[in-house]
């Protein structure tokens, strides 16, 4: 990227948190066009803030595509900012939409697997059975994480969920 187009990579990045839905667009617009993974986190916080369903559409259709290097780390790293909470789900499935390698973050995925909801443990699920290769001691971790998550749930839904994430970490290392 040339240093000329980084001022106006910027201004689109803060236009992407604008109440005005044309400032928005173009924003989405420019981004699409010359964004690269710095563009995650102005992404993933325009998500958060808006409620405009055909906005989040354009937003998670920009993020379901990204092939950037940088990508998996952004998002790994917006796995943990508290701002994003809100959007953790779009944040876990973009790694899957994608096709982005996730498995240097198969710790941090099953922990926002075991605080998470449900659908945030679905997501989860969904990124590591697809995964080719995962950690053998990331995934002993996690099999021990999950099974203490089990043993203390209350929800239904979210333990059965809990369930079948450990069942896949078991099959990957040959545990019944």
């Amino acid at each position: 990227m040339s240093e000329n187009s980084k001022p106006l990579l910027d201004q689109a990045f803060a236009a992407l948190l604008s109440d005005d839905d044309a400032k928005v667009l173009g924003a989405l617009a420019y981004v699409q066009e010359r964004g690269d993974a710095r563009a995650i986190y102005p992404l993933l916080h325009a998500l958060a803030k808006t409620n405009d369903r055909a906005r989040q559409q354009k937003i998670l259709s920009l993020l379901f595509e990204v092939k950037v290097s940088d990508a998996p780390a952004e998002l790994a790293r917006a796995l943990d900012e508290p701002a994003l909470r809100s959007v953790r789900k779009s944040v876990i499935a973009t790694f899957w939409n994608a096709g982005l390698d996730a498995s240097p973050y198969t710790d941090k995925l099953i922990a926002c697997a075991v605080e998470g909801s449900a659908e945030e443990i679905f997501e989860c699920l969904t990124v590591l059975e697809n995964q080719e290769v995962l950690s053998e001691k990331a995934v002993l971790r996690g099999i021990k994480e999950i099974s203490a998550a089990i043993s203390k749930n209350t929800d239904e839904y979210k333990g059965a969920m809990l369930g079948s994430l450990l069942v896949e970490l078991k099959a990957r290392v040959g545990k019944d």
